[in-house]
């Protein structure tokens, strides 16, 4: 027992020596620790002093205003760039997307002028070419014709379609516009292409008036309707007839009724 007591007694006799130590150590830095408290809190006072200092002149300078309208114009900067990198992606879209395109463009052409492909053209030209050299004959006793060739414009190629014979005539050449209209849509029909079964024609008074009832026969035995504007003294007799009118005009009875002013 003796013993047990002895150490308990060192131990606290220990535990109270280290308490008076850190009072000792606490009483020494204490102060210190106060003294360096006091001066950070006067430090911090003088920089609030300063900053209310600085506040205050920047409100009451024109530096105020001028920062203001640096803000302003600068996110009037930031908002444009952004428009300026929407336009750069949009227009980077669409450069992709023509790349593309160019892409499809180029092996179409690539098609388109084959010599398959020529060679179906030639073989639907010449199914054309019944109807229009026939057409023609009955209308003028000539063999129209029309052919192709590929040319380059621009960089492009194309095909350019002419018609053998060469009418120089205002009458002849509408003549051949009228077999040509004519000849399509019989071509069309043989070949199951949906198409109007009228032909709208204007300026038919530069034909002969024995063309134009050798067109209406023509027509009328195809099927086609014809719908043209003509001047009355260029229409022949037999075509002059109310059941062959739809609309009649004159000087005195315009299109729309619009009187003009003198």
């Amino acid at each position: 027992m003796d013993g047990i007591q002895k150490t308990f007694q060192e131990l606290y006799d220990f535990h109270n020596r280290m308490v008076e130590s850190k009072i000792r150590f606490i009483a020494t830095d204490l102060p210190k620790i106060d003294e360096q408290l006091t001066a950070q809190r006067e430090y911090l006072k003088r920089l609030l002093d300063e900053e209310t200092e600085l506040s205050t002149v920047i409100i009451q300078s024109d530096s105020f205003d001028v920062l203001e309208q640096l803000i302003v114009e600068l996110n009037t900067k930031y908002q444009t760039k952004g428009e300026y990198e929407n336009t750069l992606r949009q227009l980077s879209t669409v450069d992709s997307k023509l790349a593309e395109l160019n892409e499809e463009l180029a092996a179409i052409d690539n098609n388109l002028f084959s010599d398959e492909f020529a060679l179906k053209i030639k073989d639907q030209i010449n199914k054309f070419n019944r109807h229009f050299s026939s057409v023609s004959h009955e209308l003028y006793g000539e063999k129209y014709a029309l052919k192709f060739d590929p040319k380059i414009v621009k960089g492009r190629r194309l095909y350019e379609f002419t018609a053998f014979n060469l009418n120089f005539s205002s009458g002849k050449k509408q003549g051949e516009i009228s077999c040509f209209d004519i000849a399509y849509t019989l071509f069309a029909d043989e070949e199951n292409i949906p198409c109007m079964h009228f032909l709208l024609n204007d300026k038919k008074e530069l034909m002969h008036g024995n063309q134009l009832l050798k067109v209406a026969n023509l027509v009328n035995a195809k099927g086609i309707q014809l719908v043209a504007s003509i001047l009355k003294d260029k229409l022949p007799v037999v075509l002059n007839k109310d059941e062959y009118v739809i609309l009649k005009l004159s000087q005195d009875d315009k299109l729309f009724r619009i009187e003009s002013r003198e």
